[in-house]
């Protein structure tokens, strides 16, 4: 029997409107994950003032001293140490299963694209 995997998404927003969301995926409830988070959050917060010599967390080797550090850190010690893996959704992506007449299932994909033209002065 296979478990259900849950969808739990983790964002930070901070100044000037810098914002980032990460979507994880696992098959826990709920009121587990709000633990892992708790524990996410205290391993981040050991972190904070303690400069890294002997071992990489994110490939870095910085202390937490700020708001996107410390949700880097707390995305790392989901991933890495609690089993989460990171899910992506795209948006503007769709796929219409269709019953056709011709008793052949159709798939039929939807895509929104974006132009950008440069505007020049006058």
């Amino acid at each position: 029997m296979t478990e259900n995997i849950n969808i739990f998404k983790v964002e930070y927003s901070w100044f000037e409107g810098e914002h980032q969301e990460t979507l994880l995926g696992k098959a826990v409830e709920r009121e587990e994950f709000e633990k892992d988070l708790l524990k996410a959050k205290e391993f981040a917060e050991s972190l904070m003032g303690i400069e890294i010599q002997d071992q990489d967390y994110l490939g870095k080797g910085y202390h937490v001293d700020c708001l996107p550090e410390y949700y880097e850190q707390i995305i790392w010690f989901l991933t890495k140490k609690s089993g989460y893996v990171c899910c992506d959704f795209d948006k503007g992506i769709s796929y219409d299963i269709d019953d056709p007449e011709n008793k052949k299932i159709g798939v039929n994909k939807s895509e929104i694209k974006k132009e950008w033209t440069e505007l020049k002065p006058a």
